[in-house]
């Protein structure tokens, strides 16, 4: 418990320093990784689960960072999170003249909204990607015999580790030397998701080699989490607007490289794959579920 809390105390520059010396000459990239979920007003059954974040290098970080925080003092914002814009409580809920949210006091919290979008914008060398799981046909996947080797049971940690390993691919591609350092927000899950982290590492360890650490920060006081909040925001809401929310973005449309979907036939052909690789039996229930 104490070296997370000493570990939560560093900024994201002093972070970076640490998995990335200059003696090591590393050219390093960090990516911001935060969770969000669609549940029709909020009270009915969850129908996804979201994993998005940005990625990139240091100086690029330390640029949004100074123009995300001119946007919050502007406005008196101690940190920006997209629920509490939404709908008008929390750090907005000062535009409210009365107890509930009126259309124009929304539609000026949207403003400020905006204004964050612009940031991001204007940063064109943050790249961002999103995954988000259809839970109903991972869930009814997921109970399969055999399936609990290949799919978690909790969809969070497979949309976690399928953006780690879309991260790891694709700047390696770009920056064939480099490694990447995860950051997660700092809930009472972050304990489990690191052993999401560390289970991942040992199951891919090609991709391992290229990961430089999961650790935990402060969404309030994180700029990069609070944007990776916009994202899976954002990602959540398209995705429950149609199939392929790739079609249907609307925001940060520069910095987005990936909106990914686990539906229905990709879970089934990840679930075939990995029973494959594992020399186990694939269960009829599978081949009548892909009827």
């Amino acid at each position: 418990m104490c070296v997370q809390s000493q570990l939560a105390e560093y900024s994201i520059g002093d972070l970076f320093d640490l998995i990335f010396p200059e003696d090591r000459r590393v050219s390093g990239y960090m990516c911001m990784v935060f969770n969000a979920f669609l549940d029709d007003s909020g009270h009915k059954q969850k129908k996804l689960m979201v994993s998005a974040g940005f990625c990139a290098n240091k100086e690029s970080w330390a640029d949004l960072r100074a123009d995300w925080n001119q946007v919050k003092t502007k406005y008196g914002l101690d940190y920006f999170k997209s629920s509490e814009c939404n709908h008008v409580d929390g750090q907005f809920r000062k535009l409210r003249k009365g107890s509930y949210a009126q259309p124009d006091e929304r539609d000026e919290a949207q403003k400020i909204r905006q204004e964050f979008l612009e940031v991001v914008a204007r940063h064109r060398g943050i790249k961002g990607m999103g995954i988000v799981v259809e839970m109903e046909p991972y869930q009814r996947f997921a109970e399969l015999p055999g399936a609990s080797s290949v799919l978690p049971s909790d969809p969070y940690k497979a949309a976690l580790s399928s953006i780690m390993f879309e991260f790891v691919k694709r700047i390696s591609k770009v920056v064939p030397n480099t490694m990447i350092a995860f950051v997660h927000d700092d809930d009472d899950k972050f304990d489990d998701l690191r052993g999401c982290y560390k289970e991942f590492r040992t199951k891919n360890p090609k991709t391992a080699k290229r990961m430089g650490g999961f650790q935990p920060m402060d969404d309030k006081t994180t700029p990069e989490l609070q944007l990776a909040d916009l994202l899976a925001n954002h990602t959540a809401y398209i995705a429950g607007q149609q199939p392929n929310p790739i079609d249907n973005l609307l925001e940060m449309k520069r910095n987005i490289q990936l909106l990914g979907v686990w539906n229905e036939e990709y879970i089934s052909a990840i679930l075939r794959h990995g029973l494959r690789r594992q020399g186990k039996p694939i269960p009829l229930s599978l081949d009548l579920e892909s009827e």
